[in-house]
C-alpha cells in the first residue's frame, strides 16, 4: 500500500489505528480554545488556535444585520468551515482506507437558518438544515455513508452534546 493516498499519511493512520485497537477501541483527545469578545471594533471575537506545529489568531464578526461589524467571517462561516473540512478529511480517510485513489474531491455547503430567535426571544429552531454536496471523480456513496457516521464535526451537530456554561 502507498504511504500517501488522497493526501492521507497511511503510515501514521495505521499507527493510530493500532493504538486505538490496543486500547479497547478508544483514543480520547481534548480541544481547548481561549477567546475574547472585543467590546469595540473588528474583529468582534478573537481566539488563538493551535495545531501540532503552529499557533494562529482567528477573528470573527457578526453580520451587519445582527448589529455586527461584518468585516471578518461570521461564527457560522467558521462552523461550516469546521464541519466541511472535518467531513472532507473523513471522506479522504475513509476512501484511502479502502484503497480508493481520488483525483477530485470538492464540497459545497449550504446552511439554512433563522436569525429571528437570535434577536427576538422565541422557541423557534434557529438552524433549519445543513446540506453538503460532494463532487468526486469516482462513485464514493459507500464512503460518504461511512464518513457521515465517522466525522466528529458532523456527529457534534447531529447529536445532542452535554453542554455546560458557567460564569467564572
Amino acid at each position: 500500500m502507498a504511504d500517501i493516498i488522497d493526501n492521507i499519511n497511511m503510515v501514521e493512520l495505521e499507527k493510530t489505528e493500532n493504538k486505538i485497537k490496543s486500547s479497547g477501541g478508544h483514543l480520547f483527545v481534548e480541544k481547548h480554545i481561549n477567546g475574547e469578545f472585543n467590546l469595540s471594533g473588528s474583529p468582534m471575537f478573537t481566539a488563538e488556535l493551535g495545531s501540532e506545529k503552529a499557533k494562529f489568531i482567528l477573528g470573527a464578526d457578526e453580520p451587519g444585520i445582527l448589529g455586527g461589524q461584518g468585516v471578518h467571517a461570521t461564527p457560522l462561516n467558521y462552523l461550516m468551515m469546521g464541519v466541511m473540512s472535518c467531513f472532507a478529511s473523513t471522506v479522504a480517510i475513509q476512501a484511502a482506507k479502502r484503497g480508493i485513489v481520488l483525483k477530485k474531491l470538492k464540497f459545497k455547503g449550504h446552511l439554512y437558518y433563522d436569525i429571528g430567535p437570535v434577536v427576538v426571544e422565541s422557541d423557534f429552531p434557529i438552524i433549519k438544515s445543513l446540506k453538503i454536496e460532494v463532487e468526486a471523480d469516482q462513485d464514493i456513496k459507500v464512503v460518504l455513508e461511512h464518513s457521515r457516521k465517522a466525522c466528529p464535526a458532523l456527529y457534534a451537530i447531529m447529536n445532542p452534546i452535554p453542554t455546560e456554561i458557567s460564569q467564572v
